[in-house]
Order: structure tokens, then sequence, then C-alpha cells
């Protein structure tokens, strides 16, 4: 894996930064991409340079707009070559019910947006660029437990994170002859991000994750890293079209499923 290029969005967040520093660490040139202003994100952007992911470019992107992601694609590639693994990251979830008053058809398509679409723009760009210089990859998205197991309370995150793991197994099937494997990670409650600011703001919330998730553990970012790094393995040839769920039996049980 050594100096190959790697394409993270979401790259701020804390399972982006555990991948950025664990795929850094590796040897892996990281471009990160996120919507923070690119001398915002100078401390941060430092202290994972501080942690090992010496080789490290950040772009502000959104991923909504496929016109933004084609330019940070071909960006990365005059400067480094064409990029080889792709972590859709980027991800947004807002709570509610969509038959009640609790979110809007704005904030639905908001997430279907940034979920499916940036996951999209991103994963699809990349292939193609990959196809057309006839180099191998490895494409992992960030996915969700969610995907399988609706949950009342984020019914437009399961929808968007139900199809992002399609687009997975499409892809995978798209691709597999021309050695560009697709996987998707299905984490359980993170412990970090948006969960984590939830559990600070309601201690309550976090002893409810913690009793609906059978091994009474949440997901750590670099566990989520750590899977991310093993299917970006360029000496596995056949892992594609998989889904890797962690989260601790979460999606075994109903406990989360009003």
């Amino acid at each position: 894996m050594m100096n190959k290029v790697a394409l993270i969005s979401g790259g701020l967040g804390d399972i982006g930064a555990a991948i950025a520093v664990m795929l850094g660490k590796h040897g892996v040139r990281v471009a990160l991409s996120d919507l923070a202003d690119p001398t915002d994100a100078q401390p941060q952007l430092e202290n994972y340079r501080n942690q090992g992911c010496a080789n490290l470019l950040y772009h502000q992107v959104d991923v909504t707009s496929e016109a933004e992601v084609s330019n940070w694609i071909e960006v990365i590639a005059m400067q480094w070559g064409v990029p080889q693994i792709i972590v859709p990251n980027a991800g947004v979830v807002i709570s509610g019910m969509l038959t009640s008053d609790e979110v809007t058809t704005e904030e639905v398509q908001n997430q279907l947006n940034v979920n499916f679409w940036g996951s999209y723009h991103l994963a699809v760009g990349a292939a193609k660029r990959m196809k057309a210089g006839k180099v191998p990859g490895r494409i992992v998205f960030i996915g969700s437990w969610a995907a399988e197991r609706p949950n009342a309370r984020i019914s437009a995150y399961c929808i968007s994170k139900a199809s992002v793991r399609m687009l997975c197994k499409a892809m995978a099937l798209e691709l597999a002859a021309d050695d560009i494997l697709v996987n998707e990670i299905a984490p359980g409650i993170v412990e970090g991000g948006l969960s984590k600011k939830n559990q600070q703001k309601n201690p309550e919330l976090l002893k409810v994750h913690l009793q609906s998730t059978p091994t009474h553990k949440l997901v750590s970012p670099n566990e989520i890293a750590r899977q991310v790094l093993f299917l970006s393995n360029f000496e596995d040839m056949n892992i594609t079209g998989a889904s890797f769920v962690i989260d601790g039996g979460l999606s075994l049980t109903s406990k989360m499923t009003p």
C-alpha cells in the first residue's frame, strides 16, 4: 500500500480522522475533503500529521455537487496520480419520523443528497478514473447497521444507507473484472461523531445505547479504520460486494427499533 493514493470524504469527522491516520501510518498518501475552510482545518490536519499521516492534502468539497467532487478527483490525480483507495465517508443524520412533523421533506432530501449521492459522486467518479487508467482499486463505503434494520427515529437515514448498500453491491458486480473491489463497512453506534455529541448532551442516551447493544460496547472509530485498512489490501483479490457489520450485535436485536 506504500504510496497508494486514498480519497476520504468527511475527513474532519471522528471516523474520517481515524481512517486518515490509519492509512497514513501504512504509507498511503491521503487526500481528504470536508466542508470546512482549509485555513480553519489546518490545526486538525496538523494533528493528523503528528500522528503519522505524513503525506496529506485537504480540499473543501461539497460532496452533493458532482462538479466539485469530479474536480477534486482530477486535482488529486494530476498531483499524485490516479486515486486507488476510495472511502466515501461523509454523512449526516437528522432524527425524525417521516410521517410526523419532526422532519421536513428538505431534511430527508439532504440526507439522501449527502449520504447516497455524495457517496455515488465520489465512488463512481473515482471508479471511472481508475478504469480509464487501467489501474486496480479498492472502494470502501462507510454504511450503517441501519441499512438493514429500520429505526423510526431515523427513517430517512436508514433509507439513505440502504441505498448505499445496494450501490456497493451494484458497483462490485460492475467492476470485479477490472480488479476494482467494492465493499461496505456498516458500523453500529459509534463512540464519536453525532452519537457521542448526543450522548454527552443526554447521559441517559448512552445507557440506552449500551443496553441495546448485545456486547454492551460502542464501536470505536479506530475499529472502523482497521477494517478500512483490511479492505484496502491489494493482495486480497476476491473480497467484493460484502458488507462488514461492526455493531456489537445491535442489528440482531429489536431493542433500538420502536
